[in-house]
């Protein structure tokens, strides 16, 4: 404890405490939207982007569930016995999962970025993308990476060692281990340079797409069919900008990666989860929030919700209110 000073550890407790809280509150909003995106999901919520989605903020759960179980207690040095006697096993499920849910949370991001790109430049095609055998594909490549983190990195050995008056789970660093974490790497390049190209030409495309519609609009259509476009550019406006922040952090994640390994190697592992914990709750949170803010569905099923849920207790309460006066005149009467 003596390598940082007294400010730093307050901080640290502090914003632990913060990032725990709310992803507390996000899971609850994770819990509503996963019920709601499920049961609508041959209507409203019915096409790949959503199933995708769906998947993502799984794995975003589990991995922000791993963050702190995995990495925030054993630095904390709570239930040290039980860590070291079992450091193998826990050491291997925590960068199994850091790892894997990182590929698939990246991979995620790239192929929903592709699938606002068909949406806007390829809408027929993009409807064939809810076809089994193209869904099947995407998820593939979505969860392949997780697979190959489990097969490659499951098996190595793993302990922990102390550094900073912490425990931090490492592994053996054998040639498979290795292998993976140079296609991780490889592959995320890969996926930032599709993010961004997917992005540029969805933004581009969208709206040179909008001010031809609305010069056509204008003298080809009637209010009605014009209002009714209107929405549907909201929506797609809508899940532009949830795509744009997920690719968003997706390339703040990878400048992250690339100065703490690459560029700045001196790094110590304090220092590196300190800022890997709160960019892995941002990440891993984002989604519940943008869907709220940005899917019309979303938001108004989650308001009625909690409309009929307010809306019962005023009735239990006036039906207990309206209990009690009827009771305490039947007292007074028998009085």
């Amino acid at each position: 404890m003596d390598n940082y000073p007294k400010w730093f550890w307050i901080l640290d407790s502090s914003i632990l405490i913060v990032l725990f809280l709310f992803t507390i509150v996000t899971f609850i909003l994770y819990f509503i939207e996963i019920q709601i995106v499920f049961s609508y999901r041959k209507t409203t919520f019915k096409g790949p982007f959503y199933r995708l989605l769906f998947v993502g903020i799984i794995v975003d759960i589990i991995s922000v569930i791993n963050m702190f179980m995995g990495q925030v207690v054993p630095a904390q040095r709570w239930f040290e016995p039980f860590l070291i006697r079992n450091q193998n096993w826990l050491g291997s499920v925590f960068l199994v999962i850091t790892y894997g849910g990182r590929c698939i949370q990246g991979a995620t991001a790239a192929i929903l970025s592709f699938c606002r790109v068909c949406a806007v430049c390829f809408p027929i095609f993009y409807r064939k993308l809810g076809e089994p055998c193209y869904l099947f594909i995407m998820q593939a490549i979505q969860l392949g990476g997780g697979v190959l983190a489990w097969v490659l990195l499951g098996p190595d050995l793993y302990e922990y060692i102390l550094e900073d008056d912490g425990l931090f789970a490492v592994g053996s660093e054998v040639s498979e281990s290795l292998w993976f974490f140079d296609f991780a790497a490889v592959m995320e390049v890969v996926l930032v340079i599709a993010i961004i190209v997917n992005n540029v030409i969805t933004y581009v495309m969208f709206r040179m797409k909008f001010k031809k519609k609305v010069v056509f609009n204008k003298n080809a259509i009637t209010p009605r069919q014009m209002q009714s476009s209107q929405e549907k550019q909201k929506r797609e406006s809508g899940l532009d900008k949830m795509t744009f922040i997920v690719c968003f952090l997706e390339l703040v994640y990878f400048a992250f990666v690339v100065y703490s390994l690459q560029i700045n190697q001196t790094m110590n592992k304090r220092t590196f989860y300190f800022y890997y914990n709160i960019l892995c709750v941002i990440y891993s949170t984002v989604s519940a929030w943008t869907l709220l803010i940005f899917s019309k569905p979303i938001n108004l099923q989650v308001r009625e919700k909690f409309s009929k849920l307010s809306s019962k207790k005023v009735t239990r309460s006036i039906s207990i209110s309206a209990q009690g006066v009827s009771l305490s005149t039947r007292d007074n009467n028998r009085w």
